[in-house]
Formats: structure tokens, sequence, C-alpha cells
């Protein structure tokens, strides 16, 4: 049985919907003022500027994680015969 969403509609019959209503788009006899130009071009150069800040900070937390726990930790002891044999001829 399957349950319906919060407008009464199955999954099937949403995409049914959605894929008529693509495929019944007529070109439209319109325009972009100026304007209105503008401020979506500032819109999307203000999404880029703020993705960038966004994932510059993302990477620098985990660059800053990995720098703390996996760079910092003890380096391994060597073994005794490896020290004697690194020294060179005694």
């Amino acid at each position: 049985m399957t349950r319906n969403n919060r407008l009464g509609m199955t999954p099937a019959r949403a995409g049914l919907m959605a894929s008529l209503s693509i495929l019944s788009v007529q070109p439209a006899a319109a325009y972009v003022d100026p304007g209105t130009g503008s401020m979506l071009v500032q819109m999307g150069i203000a999404a880029v500027a703020g993705a960038m800040f966004y994932f510059r900070q993302f990477r620098m937390a985990a660059v800053d994680w990995f720098r703390r726990k996996v760079l910092r930790q003890k380096q391994p002891v060597p073994a005794p015969d490896a020290q004697q044999s690194s020294d060179g001829p005694a």
C-alpha cells in the first residue's frame, strides 16, 4: 500500500504531472528588462562568491582537523638494531 504525501498525490502521479507540465510548455512573449537582468547577474556573482567562502571555511576546517589528528601523532620509536645500522661503521 502506498502512502500519499501531504498533497494527496502518489509519487507516480506527481511524476506524471511533472512530465506533462514540462512537455506542454509553450513559448512566452516575455523579456527581461535591464534592471532585472543586472539583479540576476548580481545574485549569480554573490552565489559564486558565497560558495567559494563557504567551501574555503569547510576545507580549512578539514585541513586543521587533519593536522591536529594525523600529523601531530607521535612518531614510532625505531627498533634498537635499526639505530645501530644507521650510525654507520663503528
